[in-house]
């Protein structure tokens, strides 16, 4: 059998900042591919309970499986927990929670799971103003837009038009691809609902792999690798163009991954400069067996017409997906 080697390489910039508005949707316009996809998250979704030293329950929120044994959930919920507990409403069971994550980390560690799927995550730096969301209510499938951006515990989060309260809060939010882009959480400023990015998660999925971790203190979770930093001269306002890839090498596969099958997709941050050429490269989510490195590779060589603001190349973070599949 012939193996043939595909590799796809997409780059999608977020500029999100208008007020909020609050207009009455419809998720009318799903495909029956996202529509499926949301229906069947229900069977995904959890409740998740948090109780103090004398066993009473002081908070609680819902949440969902990225991964076979992790739980995202709504990171206040863990604020005052000695104790937490995940029930499954669909199917009336209960998970055995192995650790709790703490405030600021929205995340519950379970015994592994076989019969519950983990949901799709969606690229969260794809959305933009404007666009469509969706969140599931009660028995139907409510329908929402982003209408602007907050800046939440150090983490900047969507302003979405769905109402987000304390009995659906940590609850996923969708895509027009029934993907996964966000956690609902409440505003603390009241007002439109908040979606904090699927990013958050995507850096999740890999808790406890070697070389691994998240930090809590500035709010935002961090894989510990050697990354560059963000520097001060990036764009932060939005811009009048977006950037244009020029260039794009493809990575290599290499022997390893070939030999163990490893598929997937590598998701990198690139701050493209002013003069289109990658100044940094941040690592969102990675492949085992070399893959992660020839992404990295892989995108440093690309080249970009900058983003343009006033009239002026401006530098300006992208996101950036290369897929790895054996055919």
């Amino acid at each position: 059998m012939t193996r043939r080697l595909r590799f796809v390489f997409v780059t999608l910039v977020v500029t999100l900042c208008v007020a909020p508005t609050f207009l009455a949707q419809t998720s009318d316009d799903l495909d029956s591919t996202a529509r499926a996809r949301i229906e069947e998250a229900r069977n995904s979704i959890v409740l998740v309970k948090a109780e103090n030293e004398s066993d009473h329950q002081v908070s609680q929120a819902l949440g969902f499986l990225i991964r076979s044994d992790l739980v995202a959930t709504d990171a206040s919920v863990l604020s005052k927990a000695s104790r937490v507990s995940v029930t499954v409403p669909a199917k009336q069971s209960t998970l055995r929670v192995l650790t709790p994550g703490h405030y600021f980390l929205p995340y519950v560690l379970l015994q592994k799971q076989s019969e519950i799927v983990p949901l799709r995550l969606g690229d969260s730096e794809a959305v933009a103003v404007n666009d469509k969301v969706y969140m599931i209510d009660d028995q139907a499938i409510a329908a929402g837009t982003v209408t602007g951006k907050i800046t939440m515990n150090g983490t900047d989060a969507f302003l979405i038009s769905l109402a987000i309260t304390s009995s659906n809060k940590g609850a996923p939010i969708f895509n027009g691809n029934g993907e996964v882009i966000g956690i609902a959480a409440e505003n603390p400023n009241g007002g439109a609902g908040v979606a904090l990015p699927s990013s958050l998660l995507a850096t999740l999925t890999h808790l406890g792999e070697p070389g691994v971790g998240v930090g809590a203190g500035d709010g935002r979770l961090q894989p510990v690798r050697s990354t560059p930093t963000d520097t001060n001269t990036s764009s932060t306002s939005p811009v009048d163009q977006k950037p244009v890839r020029l260039k794009a090498p493809a990575p290599q596969y290499t022997e390893a991954a070939r030999a163990n099958k490893t598929q997937g997709t590598v998701t990198l941050r690139v701050l493209v400069g002013a003069d289109g050429t990658v100044q940094q490269v941040r690592v969102v989510r990675g492949l085992p067996d070399g893959l992660t490195e020839q992404a990295v590779a892989a995108a440093r060589e690309a080249k970009f017409k900058p983003a343009m603001k006033d009239g002026k190349p401006v530098p300006c973070w992208v996101g950036v997906e290369m897929s790895f599949n054996i055919r």
